[in-house]
């Protein structure tokens, strides 16, 4: 199993993980006032690495959050990503913001939820969002990342057609408060989870891309925004509709 090095910094959480297929094996995550992923990005990567007693140059991979989220946060973590690839002469790994939210909801559910509709806040009333569900392994989108405007007189079957024909859904991200708020009148019975992306959740995607060699060019590589805010209209400027993201395979 390859042995990755995981940068998740698209919102004010700033971690870091070492984990060799579903392993986790160090690990750093914080989450301050603003954005310092400047200053504590690299202390962060020595600290996971010396946790983990490894040295840098016995890496395979390193995975970094793609977006959406942060433009601040994005090209720090992805600027990082990149000089590590550029010096270690490996490979560089995409993940989804959103994606790492489905596996971090597996994580902190007791039952497996019938959708995850992963939202981090934007401004205002707006969120980015996708849906997801089990597939067995690992989850496949089917609501596909898009930004999406919080307007109840919409109506749940036009903001998340999928999830509204369900009634054990998890709603996770650092929008989920927001979102329980504006649509409480329309998600009674659904769960929802304050939290913000995690390192060590995408260690199962992370792998499944190495396994794959869906690795990224270093020399065009950016980050993936989202600009237009549109009420409840699902689009697929990411092209995951229906990618289904599965637990890496046993060694």
């Amino acid at each position: 199993m390859p042995l990755i090095l995981a940068i998740e910094t698209a919102t004010l959480a700033c971690s870091v993980a070492v984990f060799q297929g579903e392993k986790v094996i160090a690990h750093r995550h914080d989450i301050g006032p603003s954005y310092v992923h400047a200053e504590r990005l690299l202390p962060f990567i020595d600290d996971v690495l010396r946790d983990a007693g490894i040295a840098s140059k016995e890496l395979s991979a390193i995975a970094v959050s793609a977006g959406p989220g942060s433009y601040t946060g994005l090209r720090i973590g992805v600027a990082t990503a990149k000089g590590l690839c550029h010096a270690l002469e490996i490979p560089l790994i995409a993940t989804d913001t959103l994606e790492s939210l489905a596996f971090q909801a597996s994580r902190m559910t007791t039952r497996p939820p019938d959708a995850v509709v992963a939202v981090l806040d934007a401004r205002r009333d707006e969120v980015y969002t996708a849906t997801y569900a089990p597939n067995g392994s690992g989850w496949t989108v089917v609501e596909p990342t898009r930004a999406l405007i919080l307007e109840p007189h919409v109506g749940l079957d036009h903001l998340f057609p999928f999830a509204a024909n369900h009634s054990h859904v998890v709603v996770i991200g650092d929008a989920a408060q927001k979102t329980q708020r504006l649509l409480s009148s329309l998600t009674d019975s659904w769960s929802f989870i304050e939290g913000h992306p995690n390192a060590m959740d995408t260690c199962a995607p992370a792998t499944r891309r190495f396994v794959h060699r869906e690795f990224e060019d270093l020399a065009y590589f950016e980050p993936r925004y989202l600009k237009e805010f549109i009420a409840g209209t699902p689009r697929d400027p990411l092209g995951l509709r229906n990618r289904a993201i599965d637990s890496p395979p046993s060694s």
